[in-house]
């Protein structure tokens, strides 16, 4: 492979590599967002008497004082008045499902483009001498 058509196939791999990554941290942003969504409204479906033994316990009142309530909590956390369903936990979850696929694809897809670039390199290398 001629030299500068090494570096040339060389300098795409790298730009493709690098948009794989940046592409599979985007993806496994949005994951950690829906699932931290999912945990939020499978909390919110729990019931209000499991959310009220979260609170501060007598044994831990001096350490809790200024301690933000649950309700508190609870108010910051889920701004919106509208309460989720179990059916909003599966639409996540099955969110969560398509993304985890999107995830692997874009992974897979990384490894094969890495794998290109370390062979391109390697004839590269082998060429120079």
């Amino acid at each position: 492979m001629p030299t500068t058509d090494a570096a040339a196939v060389i300098a795409d791999l790298r730009h493709r590599r690098r948009e794989m990554r940046r592409e599979l941290a985007r993806v496994r942003w949005w994951r950690r967002l829906v699932r931290a969504r999912q945990d939020l409204a499978i909390a919110q479906l729990a019931d209000a008497d499991e959310l009220e033994r979260l609170g501060v316990s007598d044994e831990w009142e001096a350490l809790a004082a200024d301690a933000p309530t649950v309700s508190e909590l609870a108010d910051a956390v889920w701004p919106e008045p509208a309460k989720p369903a179990p059916s909003s936990v599966e639409a996540l979850a099955a969110l969560d499902a398509r993304l985890e696929s999107y995830e692997t694809r874009v992974a897979d897809n990384l490894e094969s483009v890495t794998q290109q670039m370390v062979r391109a390199l390697g004839q590269a290398h082998r060429g120079l001498r």
